[in-house]
């Protein structure tokens, strides 16, 4: 054995040597909070109406069909506490459900490749220092670890007023998510009746896509739309036209009954690529039969899938 021991010795380095060269960050699995690059926009966007609307009105997050590649839960709030520091909070969507549910089956979809953003308004990043906006990105990029959780969407809605600045947000927000921080986490906006335009151009560099949330458009007039947000945000595969069946849309606003599909074959075949937004998910999801029963109807958000992605 002694006489053996150096050859041993070598043999044991080389086999160390091989191991290690054979399973160096090529087994080990990214972990959770490392989300892969978006490097596909999504077609099919779809809003849960988790904080606003009672949940017979909305269908369940579990009922999200499997070709949706984004669902934002709409809305948590990103803003100021008494003391004056900075909180992403979820008290809107903890008054209806329990937040930790909700994670739980945000999970879950994450687990079938649904990607999973969590909406604010941008009212209390109007106008932020430089230092204030920084305070306010590092805690939404926390609580995005904390939840594992891939984005942030900003609504683009301000009391008072139709547009206003909030570059100083976004650029800090740009640091965590978006593409221009290669994390891989989404940083996108919805904004109404081309209300925001030059908002989204100067920050466009730091912002995924754009949603729309002008309804009642038509196909006739969708191509118009595509085009004004595409140059915007500088890609009309960045932009993604949004409808609705009426549940928690404004009366009169809702896209009329059928226009969703013929919208979606516009879109497909005039500018493909451009894709589609519903807000929100389920509204006929607890209709009833003649019978009594719930019929979990998502045939509306079913038939923009099939007539958008065939």
């Amino acid at each position: 054995m002694t006489r053996n021991l150096p050859r041993l010795l070598f043999l044991f380095f080389i086999f160390l040597a091989y191991c290690t060269k054979e399973h160096t960050g090529t087994t080990t699995p990214p972990g959770t909070d490392t989300p892969a690059l978006l490097t596909q926009r999504p077609l099919m966007v779809e809003y849960w109406g988790g904080c606003c609307y009672d949940r017979n009105d909305v269908g369940p997050l579990e009922a999200i069909p499997d070709s949706v590649d984004v669902v934002n839960i709409f809305t948590l709030g990103i803003a100021k506490t008494t003391d004056g520091s900075w909180e992403f909070e979820h008290r809107g969507v903890s008054g209806y459900n329990d937040w930790n549910d909700v994670l739980t089956k945000a999970h879950a979809l994450q687990k079938r490749g649904i990607r999973i953003v969590c909406t604010s308004f941008s009212g209390n990043m109007v106008n932020l220092s430089g230092a204030e906006a920084a305070k306010m990105a590092g805690i939404v990029k926390d609580s995005l670890d904390k939840w594992q959780l891939d984005g942030v969407d900003l609504d683009l809605e301000y009391s008072g007023a139709t547009t206003k600045n909030i570059d100083s947000a976004v650029i800090a927000l740009g640091k965590y998510l978006g593409p221009d921080s290669k994390t891989g986490r989404i940083l996108s906006v919805v904004d109404y009746n081309n209300y925001n335009i030059n908002q989204i151009r100067r920050t466009n560099k730091y912002i995924d896509y754009v949603m729309t949330m002008s309804y009642w458009n038509t196909a006739k007039q969708v191509l118009n739309i595509v085009k004004s947000y595409g140059a915007a945000i500088g890609d009309t595969k960045n932009v993604l036209i949004g409808v609705g069946q009426g549940c928690a849309i404004n009366a009169g606003q809702a896209t009329p009954a059928g226009e969703e599909r013929k919208i979606a074959d516009t879109l497909r075949t005039a500018s493909p690529g451009t894709g589609m937004m519903e807000f929100v998910f389920g509204c006929s999801y607890h209709h009833t039969d003649a019978n009594g029963n719930i019929t979990k109807d998502i045939s509306y958000t079913q038939n923009i899938i099939r007539h958008l992605k065939k």
